[in-house]
């Protein structure tokens, strides 16, 4: 006596497009969700048009769609509208959005980092140079707005005039006197410096000798680190373009992920498929799921 398929299971059958002896031979009693998933893994796409009627968790969508792979990703994220596309980017690691960064020219980086915050673009100069080689690229011109800028706190710019080594110390009395250092009180001079109206104040610091200045910003940098913002966003562009394209591209890695996700998105469809394709397959089985994006699966792997 043969064994036979009851007719629901013979109509599940056809829909997948296995035979009755397949059915019989491979799948006995074994589950709709157990066929289903094996014959997804077989690459049945019937099945896979079946399985978005059967998932019930991320990880089976991740099996029965292969989301682990990569090539599958990338043409689905390529098949998804430029909306949903975008809004897939903030699941992508730190790091995978900064390596799609390469896909840009150094001039488009440059100019991209022009709209960042400027707090985040100091983070990533800093991470780029030391600090004293920072300081030390600053203009003369730069150093000198620098100090006449108001926001600059008058009485740290004091705190750290009377911190000044004494060689420092020593060029910065001369230089505002005329006459040797040992001839001058040189708590005397500071405090008469810090009771100049605070308009004449700054205008005299950005007179000062510019190595006493830089002596002046770095002991700033590194006591009040929020002091290098007053320099603005263009004098950091220039010291990023004297980089090679790969080493101003790694300390990119201080960007926000909300920076780095609106550079990515100005990439065209194909290259922010290709970033996009190394987000984690979970994450993106969830993003499909919750954000109702499974027509995609459709659109892209079920052809």
């Amino acid at each position: 006596m043969s064994i036979v398929i009851d007719a629901n299971m013979k109509l599940f059958a056809d829909r997948l497009h296995i035979s009755s002896h397949r059915m019989i031979n491979d799948y006995g009693l074994s589950t709709v969700d157990e066929i289903i998933e094996s014959e997804a893994e077989r690459g049945n796409y019937r099945a896979l048009e079946e399985a978005r009627k059967y998932y019930h968790s991320p990880e089976k969508l991740v099996k029965y769609f292969r989301l682990a792979d990569v090539e599958n990703k990338y043409v689905l994220i390529k098949h998804m509208d430029n909306r949903t596309r975008e809004r897939m980017l903030p699941l992508l690691d730190r790091e995978d959005l900064v390596l799609g960064l390469n896909f840009f020219t150094q001039d488009k980086l440059l100019e991209m980092l022009t709209e960042v915050d400027i707090e985040e673009l100091v983070n990533v100069v800093k991470e780029a140079f030391p600090l004293d080689a920072i300081v030390n690229m600053f203009t003369e011109d730069e150093m000198a707005g620098f100090f006449a800028n108001k926001d600059l706190d008058k009485s740290e710019v004091v705190e750290q005039m009377r911190a000044l080594p004494p060689d420092v110390m020593q060029k910065f009395i001369e230089g505002i006197t005329g006459r040797p250092a040992g001839e001058t009180n040189s708590g005397e001079l500071i405090g008469n410096i810090a009771n100049l109206p605070d308009d004449k104040f700054h205008k005299f610091m950005a007179g000062i000798d510019p190595d006493v200045q830089r002596q002046l910003t770095f002991q700033l940098a590194k006591t009040n680190p929020k002091t290098m913002q007053l320099f603005g966003n263009k004098p950091y562009i220039r010291m990023l373009n004297k980089l090679m394209k790969p080493d101003m591209v790694k300390p990119m890695i201080m960007l926000s992920k909300d920076s780095l996700v609106n550079m990515i998105s100005e990439l065209p469809r194909e290259l922010m498929a290709i970033v996009g394709a190394q987000v984690d397959e979970k994450k993106l089985a969830i993003y499909l799921q919750k954000g109702n994006h499974m027509k995609v699966i459709e659109e892209a792997l079920l052809v």
